[in-house]
């Protein structure tokens, strides 16, 4: 039987985001057989972390880079990169993305791998030459749909080729989490007669959270009750969407609720919506197709090759606060419109198991022979 390769996989940190959480299953899944895996991070840890979901067999290292170009951070990854003599670097997110793969060239890594998980026009200029300098020394991009795909190479000037379409993937595990909804509402003080509208992501403008916001007004001047919307998830908009809520008379009707684990939030998502102005594909809404929740979605890069219009989602386009609240009138009156979407999502979800995704990593590993295409 061959040697088990060494394949290290490099992130910012452990926080509560999709592709931590994805990372977290890839390293459950890999195929010990025929790889070693390790973890490192560059970046302090937030104080509410994935850290114990770590597998007890995988090598977790934590570097302390103080800013990106931490030169004595990155002598250090480099060192450790030499003396581990890994077959396979696979970087995700920017930070990372960059360090990881500058560190592993210099250290002379055979197969060098970087994600793309979204569709972002924040890219500064030095970071957009920065990312197209190292696709010369990297294997593959992984991207997390083929409109990320397009947008990247186009913004970034990279040929379509270097590119290997890996579409964002979780276990399939959370059909049945329903049967905890009361539980986790009495858990949490939320009355049990109310129909959920639940979101979850990071505070950014890139999640549209204020167009919910503006959509729950919508439905309370029309007369509209029984419902409540829960954003889950921090960040720096926190505030602004707290004197939005108070503003705008919502204290009642929408609740910032902090960090929680997406079992919880989906136990109690009778509607899980994802009002994004731009996304890669969102593991949170992949989880939601996994739980059986019917579904509210913008028509954004990722979402559109996730969701079926009428078939597994109801879809809107981004930032139209009237769409969304005509969508969520029309679930909210028709549980039986409910039932039919979430029996949608939850077939299509299949598609996206993490077995299939980190089948393509394994491969690309296995099976090259030129690192520089």
């Amino acid at each position: 039987m061959p040697t088990p390769k060494k394949i290290v996989f490099v992130i910012n940190h452990l926080g509560m985001g999709g592709a931590e959480n994805m990372l977290m299953e890839q390293l459950t899944v890999i195929d010990r057989s025929r790889f070693i895996p390790y973890l490192i991070t560059i970046l302090p840890n937030p104080t509410i972390n994935l850290a114990e979901r770590i597998p007890n067999d995988v090598e977790y290292i934590q570097f302390q880079f103080s800013k990106i170009y931490d030169v004595v951070s990155l002598y250090e990854l480099w060192s450790y990169f030499r003396r581990e003599k890994f077959d396979a670097i696979v970087t995700s997110l920017f930070n990372a993305n960059l360090v990881g793969r500058v560190a592993g060239i210099c250290a002379g890594v055979p197969v060098i791998l970087s994600s793309e998980l979204n569709v972002s026009g924040e890219k500064k200029k030095w970071q957009i030459i920065a990312d197209r300098f190292l696709s010369y020394f990297t294997k593959k991009i992984l991207v997390s749909s083929n409109e990320v795909l397009e947008f990247t190479s186009k913004q970034e000037g990279i040929n379509k080729r270097k590119f290997q379409v890996n579409f964002n993937a979780i276990p399939l595990k959370l059909n049945g989490i329903k049967k905890m909804r009361e539980q986790i509402l009495q858990k949490r003080g939320l009355p049990t007669d109310l129909i959920y509208i639940v979101t979850a992501g990071r505070l950014v403008e890139q999640k549209g959270h204020r167009y919910l916001i503006d959509a729950a007004a919508e439905m309370k001047q029309i007369g509209m009750h029984g419902f409540r919307i829960l954003i889950f998830g921090r960040g720096v908009l926190k505030d602004v969407l707290l004197q939005q809520i108070t503003s705008s008379h919502l204290t009642e009707e929408v609740q910032l609720m902090g960090v929680a684990t997406m079992e919880e939030i989906l136990a109690i998502s009778d509607i899980f919506t994802l009002p994004s102005l731009w996304e890669g594909l969102s593991i949170a809404l992949l989880q939601s197709m996994d739980s059986g929740s019917p579904i509210v979605a913008t028509r954004v890069s990722g979402t559109n090759e996730a969701l079926q219009d009428k078939i597994s989602a109801l879809l809107v386009d981004p930032g139209d606060t009237h769409q969304l609240t005509e969508t969520f009138k029309k679930l909210l009156e028709d549980e039986l419109l409910r039932q039919k979407i979430a029996r949608g999502a939850h077939e299509r979800v299949k598609k996206f198991s993490i077995d299939e995704n980190v089948k393509v990593i394994e491969n690309l590993i296995l099976f090259t022979n030129d690192n520089h295409e």
